[in-house]
């Protein structure tokens, strides 16, 4: 869809429409944001891949998705919330579509200040949401942070397709075994 996109003609509410709900259906979820297979290096590594229109002096470019760091009333947009960066109607002008459900809504991106290109996520931001087709990137080592929540969390955001990446064999086994430890200091 991307492709016949005419971005001095505009952008329309169907054409916005589908293409956030094309995004939507594949999402990529690391378990960090840093090192070699978190979200910062995958981020970076998509879009090379994907070989996307120069990036204006602020970062923006048409087909850039965002995600919402921080709630913002005014705009109606909220911390979570994903969008993709398209023309304006009859413009050339960039704006992020969001759309809940039905309701598609966009905002002039020079009155965003708070969001992050989205083509990858950690597990913790996708939570709530969920995907056709999941792509579970591991990190290249274990510890404290890959947990079997952590795991289960991941997978469960999968609809109909989950790959799980694992950057060295025995990655997955370790996480099973690995379960987060809760001190609520409650009495039992």
């Amino acid at each position: 869809r991307m492709a016949g996109l005419d971005s001095q003609r505009g952008c329309d509410d169907a054409t916005a429409a589908a293409l956030c709900q094309d995004f939507n259906r594949f999402g990529v979820l690391c378990a960090t944001r840093e090192g070699p297979h978190g979200v910062t290096r995958m981020t970076r590594r998509i879009e090379r891949l994907l070989r996307l229109p120069q990036a204006d002096a602020l970062g923006w470019y048409c087909g850039r998705p965002v995600m919402v760091t921080r709630n913002d009333k005014a705009l109606g947009v909220f911390n979570g919330d994903v969008g993709v960066v398209l023309p304006g109607h009859a413009s050339p002008a960039l704006r992020a579509w969001f759309l809940d459900g039905d309701q598609l809504r966009s905002v002039s991106v020079s009155r965003l200040a708070h969001v992050e290109t989205a083509f990858a996520m950690t597990i913790h931001k996708s939570q709530g949401s969920e995907f056709a087709h999941t792509v579970v990137v591991l990190p290249d080592v274990g510890g404290d942070i890959l947990t079997r929540e952590l795991v289960y969390t991941g997978i469960t955001r999968a609809k109909d397709h989950l790959t799980l990446v694992e950057p060295r064999p025995g990655l997955l086994g370790e996480a099973m075994a690995c379960r987060v430890q809760r001190a609520s200091g409650l009495g039992v």
